[in-house]
């Protein structure tokens, strides 16, 4: 894990190759002064790979590259392959299992990423749901920070959270939501059903529209002594919860 690093390709014509080919791609950056064709062709095949497409000055490019001749264009190769939940639920549901998806809105910290990859593996999580858009690079300090579990659960990248969540409540499951800022507690929620746990970005929380998607709100209680906890401290209690409930419930 130690000599885990990040890979990228330079220049135009690699980017562009790896992109023609479905190399998987975890993000691209492209000068912001590029116009014209180029960047026409760069943003409609990003777009319709759902692949994040980020505009950049030189300058970040050349950090990026380590001052290599960049050509106003950069990719990072993925380390992990994202599937759609779309594939996922179906497969769950014909093998039997009762789904347990972990979505995360808009969390911009690799490191929580990573820590809640691994909370999510100990407590039998079978897919986080990351956002294309607003969400961090899975990258090699997510995968450390994750012990190598990111690679152990299926990780599907969407272009919309709330597109994604309606059609996981379409399909059965059960929006449980954590957020700080509401009143309500979590109730009505049968645990040996599906579920889907929405944790939000850690300044933000989840956004209105997730929100109005909820089944239930779930807090944490606490002395208050702190203005929150951390996202993945959060996420890792509330995973918790619904493996020890789905227990106890199968036990009876």
């Amino acid at each position: 894990m130690d000599k885990l690093s990040d890979t990228f390709i330079i220049g135009r014509k690699p980017v562009l190759d790896a992109l023609d080919s479905n190399s998987g791609i975890e993000k691209v950056w492209i000068d912001s002064s590029i116009k014209g064709e180029l960047e026409v062709n760069v943003r409609k095949m990003t777009k319709s790979k759902n692949i994040p497409l980020q505009y950049v000055p030189k300058e970040k490019l050349q950090s990026l590259s380590n001052q290599a001749n960049h050509q106003g264009l950069i990719a990072q190769i993925s380390i992990v392959d994202y599937v759609q939940i779309e594939q996922v639920l179906p497969h769950l549901y014909e093998s039997g299992k009762t789904p347990f998806i972990l979505v995360l809105d808009g969390i911009e910290d690799v490191r929580n990423i990573g820590a809640l990859a691994r909370s999510a593996v100990w407590f039998d999580v079978d897919a986080i749901v990351v956002s294309s858009k607003n969400s961090a690079r899975i990258n090699s300090f997510a995968m450390k920070s994750s012990a190598g579990a990111i690679k152990d659960v299926v990780i599907c990248r969407e272009p919309s959270i709330v597109n994604a969540l309606k059609y996981m409540s379409s399909s059965g499951l059960q929006i449980l939501v954590a957020d700080s800022n509401e009143n309500q507690i979590e109730n009505k929620i049968n645990y040996k059903e599906p579920l889907a746990l929405v944790m939000g970005s850690e300044g933000k929380g989840v956004v209105r529209e997730v929100l109005q998607l909820a089944n239930a709100v779930f807090t944490i209680p606490g002395s208050g002594k702190v203005e929150s906890l951390n996202v993945s401290v959060a996420g890792a209690i509330m995973m918790h919860t619904v493996f020890t409930q789905r227990i106890d419930q199968a036990g009876q």
